[in-house]
Parts: C-alpha cells; structure tokens; sequence
C-alpha cells in the first residue's frame, strides 16, 4: 500500500469513528427529553405523583453525570472502543427491562443502571476522537459530533408526543432498544481500541468522589424543592464540601489518582472547563424558564411552548459544526469567546422580548442563545486535549463533562427557584438578566485559552 493509499484509509477509519460515536449518543440520548413529555402517562399508571415520578428523569442523570470521572479513567485504563461498546450494550438491556417495569421504583432503578452505562459512551466517544483527529482536525470534528446531544434532543421533542400518545410511554424504550442494537452492531464493525494502560484502581478516591458529589448535587437539586427541609439541603452541602477538600487531599498522595491533580494546574483544562460550567448553567436555565414564561405570561398552549423551544434546539444543532469550523480557521479561544457572548445576548433578548411582550424579539434571543452554545461547545470541549497526554483523554473528558453536568444542575435550580418568587418581587425579565450575567462571566475564563494554532506557532 503506497503511502496516499494509506492516508486514504486513514481518513475513512477516522470518519468512521466520528460517525459511530455521533450513532451512539444519538441512541442513548433522545430517552431523556421523550420521558419529560411522558410523565404524567407514568405518574398515572403507577398511581404515584408527577414529582415522584420525575426521578425516572433526574436521579439517572444525577448519578450518571457523578461516575463520569470514574468511567474516563476506566476508558483510559482498558480501552476506549471496549467501554463504548460496553456502554451501548448494556444501556440496550437495561431500557428493555425498563420497558417491563412493574413499577415506579423498578423503572427508576433501571433507568439509573441504563443511563450510568450509556453515561460510559460520552468520555469514551470523546477519548476515541481525540486518538484518531490531529490537532488541527479535533475542533472542526468535535463540532460535527456535538450535534449529536441536542439533536437527540430535538429527536426527543419531535417523536415524543406522537410516541407517548399513540403507543403510550413504554414505547420510548422499544425505540431505544431498536436503535441501541443498531449502534451495537456498527460500534463493534467499525470502531478501533486505543492502547490499555493497565493501573492500580483508586478504589477509595473514587468512592470519596462519588459520594461528595451526590452530596453537592442533591444539595444544589433542592434548592428550590419545598419539601425538602433546609437542614438537610445544608447538610448535605457541608458534606459534599469536606468531602471533596478531604479527596483532592488524598489524592496527592495515590500512584493513579482518578483526577491527577496536573489535570486541574493545566490552564487549557481549567479555562474551558470553566467556561462550560457557566454557559450550561445559564443555558439549561433558560431551557426551564422559556417555556414556563411562553405558557404562563404569553399564555401558549404546552404543544406551541415546545414547538417554539425547538428553534433554540434546532439553532444549536445547526451550530455546532459551524463552530468547529470556526474555532479550526481562528481558533480555539476565538471560537469560545464568540460563542459565550452571542448566548449571553441571546438571553438578554429573550428578556427585552418578556419585558416588551414581543414573540419576535424573544424568538431572535432563543436563536441566539442556540447558536452561541453551538459556536462555543466545540472549541471547548477539543481544546482540553490539548492540556493532557493521550493516556488520559478519557480522564479529562470524564473530568470536564462532569463539571458541565454541575453547571447544568446548577442552572435548573437556580432558574427554578428565580421562577418560584412573585412577579412583583422579581420581574420575569430580571430572570433573563441574571442568566446573562451568568453566561457573560463565562467570557473570562474563556480569555485564558491558548489556541492550538497559537501553542503550535
């Protein structure tokens, strides 16, 4: 084989890689959004409330954002295309035995094991994609393969009220199942194992971690829940703290530590990750405020709140591999700041549009909004491996989808408490205000990315 032809199929193997790990989030991620548009089919027929019943969504996505350090590290360890296929695998058996859940607690235990190990795919994919793209490649293809999480979205808003309504909730998993054997079988045909390096598990770092963590997020999760009582939101918030002072402690002094403690001194892994704290944060706010606002304010039905919703999801898919573009011809920091300031003018649109009662300015802002978080995710998300040897690309994935995770729960109770205070009290524009600033701050930790084409000049 001369050397073009080698190039050649280089390049098909490496395109083949982006498209199967696209496949496999886009089968494990659309049960998530489906789900909301089902509960209360659930709550009815397990006779339960639709608040016990939403934790077939939250504790999943709870638990699984807490492991993904763990499930990097375990990629990093023996093999990222083994832990993907792994992951799809056992996500596939789990939403079929949610499909004959007998009930709440049933299905609830099984989504939590379904999407902790779909939860495995996400730093995998990443790790498996950094291996396989250059430098220069990993922006302009970490963009395409972003369009795999709101388009699982948008996939979730399109088929769940046509799926939930005709064939009823337990479908959703059907589909899953259908689609979930379909990624197996390509994933195993296609994907190449990136080199195992075998290590002593942390196992007590790792439980330290977990439990902090569980501790911090439930803590942020109740902010605004009424019935949960303040001694135990602060409790657990004191907890999760000392817990995780007590981790990174302890981690100095363990051989293979879960998160070695250069990953967090790297500033193009603290700069991005930052940034994406921020951004999730203000941006799954505005995904729980907009539709109550379009509802309750404007006064449209739930099917026109979510129709209207889509064009925000719509925007950011539509975005994503332009901002890998973007990022790839100016780079990395060029592509984060540009994206962190059209989302945070984006939700200051959507405010002047609260405030003004015009639907057109508002759905400019939700445009906005989706196109900024598309332009910036890219960049970085590429820009961490960057900061860390090939052996832990699956640690630092894990590391940093974990704090977008935070950002993310963060953002929903803080936007859920901001729309449980009286109109009177805080204007419903003011709520809009406050996610702009969040997301504004994000530019700051942005500036202190170093672009791949500036650190290779």
């Amino acid at each position: 084989m001369n050397k073009q032809s080698a190039e050649n199929e280089t390049r098909t193997q490496s395109r083949r890689v982006l498209y199967v790990t696209l496949i496999g989030m886009l089968a494990t991620g659309f049960p998530f959004t489906i789900l909301t548009v089902a509960l209360g089919q659930i709550a009815d027929e397990f006779n339960v409330t639709e608040a016990l019943a939403t934790w077939s969504v939250s504790a999943p996505m709870l638990i699984s954002a807490v492991c993904l350090p763990l499930l990097g590290k375990l990629g990093d360890m023996y093999g990222h295309r083994r832990l993907f296929i792994f992951g799809i695998a056992g996500s596939t058996v789990f939403a079929a035995l949610c499909f004959f859940a007998w009930d709440i607690w049933s299905l609830i235990a099984f989504r939590v094991i379904s999407m902790l190990l779909a939860g495995a795919t996400t730093p995998s994919a990443m790790a498996l994609l950094f291996h396989v793209f250059t430098d220069d490649e990993r922006t302009r293809v970490i963009g395409w393969w972003s369009m795999g999480g709101p388009g699982s979205a948008a996939l979730g808003l399109i088929l769940g009220g046509p799926l939930v309504d005709f064939f009823g909730w337990r479908s959703v998993f059907m589909f899953q199942i259908v689609s979930g054997v379909i990624a197996w079988v390509i994933a195993v045909r296609a994907l190449p194992e990136t080199e195992a390096r075998p290590a002593a598990f942390d196992h007590l770092g790792n439980f330290a971690l977990i439990v902090s963590l569980l501790f911090l997020l439930f803590s942020v999760g109740s902010i605004s829940e009424e019935g949960v009582a303040s001694w135990m939101k602060w409790s657990a918030l004191v907890f999760g703290g000392v817990g995780l002072l007590a981790f990174f402690r302890f981690e100095r002094q363990v051989a293979h530590p879960i998160v070695p403690p250069m990953l967090l001194k790297a500033r193009n892994f603290n700069a991005p990750v930052a940034t994406s704290f921020l951004l999730q944060g203000s941006y799954l706010g505005g995904l729980v405020a907009t539709p109550l606002v379009l509802i309750g304010h404007f006064g449209y039905s739930v099917s026109v709140a979510a129709a209207m919703m889509l064009v925000r999801t719509a925007s950011l898919t539509i975005a994503t591999p332009m901002g890998g573009a973007l990022s790839a011809r100016y780079g990395e920091r060029f592509g984060a700041l540009a994206g962190t300031a059209l989302q945070s003018i984006g939700l200051l649109l959507v405010g002047l549009g609260v405030y003004l009662f015009s639907v057109p300015v508002l759905v400019v802002g939700l445009v906005l909004q989706g196109v900024g978080h598309g332009f910036a995710q890219p960049p970085l998300t590429s820009v961490i491996a960057t900061a860390v040897p090939p052996s832990m690309f699956g640690t630092a994935s894990g590391v940093s989808r974990l704090a977008s995770q935070i950002g993310s729960s963060l953002g929903l109770s803080l936007f859920g408490a901001l729309l449980s205070v009286p109109a009177e009290d805080l204007g419903l524009p003011m709520i809009f205000v406050i996610g702009m600033v969040i997301s504004f701050l994000g530019l700051v930790p942005a500036m202190f990315i170093q672009s791949s084409k500036k650190r290779h000049s």
